[in-house]
């Protein structure tokens, strides 16, 4: 039955005491008496775990039978245990125990992604990379989530670049997967990404990518202003014409513009909501004070005499805030991606003396600095978009 916080408070103590008195016989039965009492809390069980396996020598069939007794009989939904069990089993090269150990967790907490990691990686580990390649291909037909199986897609793809040295075979499961999900940028990436790997590079592969999704105009449009970027640094790095470089900058500058609209025309739909929002806060602030007819703006009632009639036309009032109030002057800053290009970038100067300057951190293109996966994209969820999120 579950136990009173003083109650596991006196146990953690007791044990703490034992452990530094460093007699291993009454420190192991301490822990089996405690288990007993504390059988349903699993930090007990990894607590003696950690002692036997770092104290103990020789006591390989001791920390199975603890691990047998916490997973199989009281913890049987616990992964974590699990996952420890299934770690310790392979280091102790035995690779079969630890597979059974993570099938057997993954039909009592289904669907469960670091389960599905586990699985993979101990195939690949032990060597068996068809295994692993299988499991793959199961999890990505079998997830449900679009997130998750292009997430597992991209792992796969770089397994098989990676491990299995094919990347024809990698870029083809990438654009297996842009046919369901056409529109994203994190696929688009990882296929530049390995385009830009090839020696030499193939600069039709890699501006291939490139206008695939830039033809897509379903698709964000300040992804498709950062391609149409990264298009033209591309080109100034790698390609062979100029006029394909100039081409790339009209094509970025036609971009940039709709996007400056697009940001221009939903600031303009705001800017009528914004006094009556004010109205409404000084209303509910002055509730409590006398109430006038807002149609009655000329004069005020005859029979107080002690309030004045309201001036609309000052520029302290709501209702005409004029050119420099605080209004206007919070819509009149530049927006945050005029910011970004406008800093970056001259727009008079059509060499864009300020190519270097060009803000987005880049590792894939080797000695050049340059990443293709590492930035951090809006509307798939909060997974880092970098090797490193991996």
């Amino acid at each position: 039955k579950p136990l009173e916080r003083c109650q596991l408070k006196n146990w953690k103590d007791y044990l703490e005491f034992e452990v530094a008195q460093g007699d291993a016989k009454r420190i192991s039965v301490l822990f089996e008496r405690c288990l007993i009492a504390c059988a349903l809390y699993e930090d007990f069980w990894l607590r003696y775990l950690r002692y036997l396996e770092e104290k103990v020598t020789d006591n390989t069939e001791i920390i199975r039978d603890v691990y047998e007794r916490a997973c199989t009989i009281h913890h049987k939904k616990k992964p974590s245990l699990h996952l420890h069990w299934a770690v310790y089993e392979e280091m102790q090269g035995n690779y079969d125990k630890a597979g059974e150990i993570l099938t057997a967790l993954e039909k009592v907490v289904p669907n469960l992604t670091q389960v599905i990691y586990r699985r993979i990686n101990l195939a690949r580990r032990s060597g068996d990379v068809t295994t692993a390649a299988d499991l793959y291909e199961h999890y990505i037909d079998k997830a449900k989530n679009r997130v998750i199986a292009n997430n597992m897609t991209i792992k796969y793809a770089r397994f098989c670049w990676k491990i299995l040295n094919d990347i024809d075979r990698a870029v083809s499961i990438l654009k297996k997967a842009l046919e369901k999900d056409k529109e994203n940028p994190r696929l688009y990436l990882q296929m530049i990404d390995m385009a830009l790997q090839r020696t030499p590079v193939d600069e039709g592969e890699v501006i291939g990518v490139i206008d695939m999704y830039l033809a897509r105009e379903n698709a964000e449009l300040d992804q498709r202003v950062m391609f149409a970027q990264r298009k033209i640094e591309f080109l100034e790095d790698f390609g062979s014409s100029v006029k394909s470089v100039q081409k790339a900058t009209d094509e970025f500058q036609k971009l940039l513009k709709q996007l400056q609209e697009k940001k221009k025309k939903s600031d303009d739909n705001k800017k009528p909501e914004e006094p009556n929002l004010k109205k409404t806060k000084l209303d509910q602030k002055d509730s409590s004070g006398p109430s006038y007819n807002p149609s009655q703006t000329s004069q005020p009632p005859a029979s107080t005499g002690q309030y004045p009639a309201p001036n609309y036309n000052q520029s302290g009032g709501y209702s005409q805030p004029p050119a420099q109030g605080g209004y206007n002057q919070g819509y009149n800053q530049q927006q945050p991606y005029n910011q970004q290009y406008n800093q970056q970038y001259n727009q008079s100067d059509p060499n864009y003396n300020n190519y270097q300057n060009w803000g987005y951190s880049q590792t894939g293109y080797g000695n050049y600095n340059q990443g293709w996966g590492g930035y951090s994209q809006t509307g798939y969820g909060n997974y880092n978009q970098g090797w490193g999120g991996y």
